[in-house]
């Protein structure tokens, strides 16, 4: 009779893949490294085959190593629901862990708190700003419950669902935006790559913010595209004191242009670029309570967030 696989296998199946290590994962779910080996050794026989293969610089996933773990990623991900479950529908909060993307983040989160204390049921959330790409794999790990992040993500083990649109804004002083301009209208992306502006301002390497605006603006001569800042915050004072122009998110402009009151916003012509905020979360939360109030929650803030945006863009001129 086959032995069963335990919720102790693969937690620390879960670790081991997570922390690339043996002795890693062992110190992550504090016990020995040969009783996590043995747990995985038992694993293995369990299923069949072998799941992972020691390399000199970790481990790697064999075929049946990668489906066993997004099969547990599943079953933990259940578990920890199960657990929750009973506490929460006492005490009548749903409490969970949100990631919002760090472009989004300081701009969406008073709004969405607000939102959040008056709605049914009461939900408590702990928020993780990151990049996109570090909440992605937070979600997989099970440190996320949800994350407000750029889509589509297009992973089926993370339903997502769109918030609202989130178009980008050109940000400058006086001059560089006057020069942008296409004969006296709105400018396309590709003219602000003839334009004569200095460089265009982006976040460092890893922001998928900085990658959707170089797409925006593919045209853009590579060695006058200055990458390194680490937030918009960086990058509207910078262009602020006359250092070029960025592209900036709308989300971001009612917030920044308080604290630069030099700075001026340009529209792009039609079809304008933008990004597409949405809401992804695991797979095993399909279902809660919590979701939709969430989602609404965040599509409504966004949308009041880009209403003030659009105005703003409409009738504030940037000083010379």
């Amino acid at each position: 009779m086959p032995v069963p696989v335990t919720l102790r296998q693969l937690r620390y199946f879960q670790a081991l893949v997570e922390h690339g290590s043996f002795s890693r994962a062992a110190e992550s779910v504090y016990v020995s490294q040969p009783a996590l080996s043995l747990q995985i050794r038992e694993l293995e026989a369990t299923l069949g085959g072998t799941l992972v293969e020691r390399e000199s610089r970790g481990i790697h996933l064999t075929r049946l190593g990668r489906e066993a773990h997004e099969q547990t990623l599943r079953v933990l991900d259940e578990t920890n629901f199960l657990e929750l479950m009973g506490k929460q529908f006492d005490e009548g909060v749903a409490r969970v862990t949100v990631g919002i993307v760090s472009t989004l983040s300081p701009y969406l989160l008073p709004g969405l708190m607000e939102r959040l204390q008056e709605s049914t049921p009461r939900i408590e959330i702990t928020v993780v700003e990151a990049i996109g790409s570090d909440l992605v794999s937070d979600l997989h790990s099970g440190r996320l419950d949800a994350a407000i992040l750029s889509l589509p993500l297009g992973m089926i083990e993370l339903p997502e669902r769109e918030l609202f649109e989130d178009r980008f804004l050109v940000a400058g002083r006086a001059g560089p935006l006057d020069a942008v301009r296409a004969d006296g209208g709105l400018p396309r992306p590709e003219d602000l790559a003839r334009a004569d502006v200095g460089p265009l301002l982006t976040l460092a390497n890893g922001h998928c913010l900085a990658d959707q605006v170089l797409g925006a603006c593919s045209m853009w001569r590579q060695q006058d595209v200055h990458r390194g800042a680490g937030s918009l915050a960086t990058l509207v004072r910078l262009v602020a004191g006359g250092d070029g122009i960025t592209v900036i998110p709308e989300t971001a402009a009612p917030c920044e242009s308080v604290s630069s009151p030099k700075l001026g916003f340009l529209r792009f012509a039609r079809p304008e670029p933008s990004r597409r905020i949405g809401l992804a979360h695991r797979l095993a939360a399909h279902g809660q309570r919590w979701i939709d109030p969430l989602a609404e929650a965040a599509a409504d803030a966004g949308r009041e967030l880009t209403g003030r945006a659009r105005r703003l863009a409409a009738g504030r001129p940037a000083a010379s």
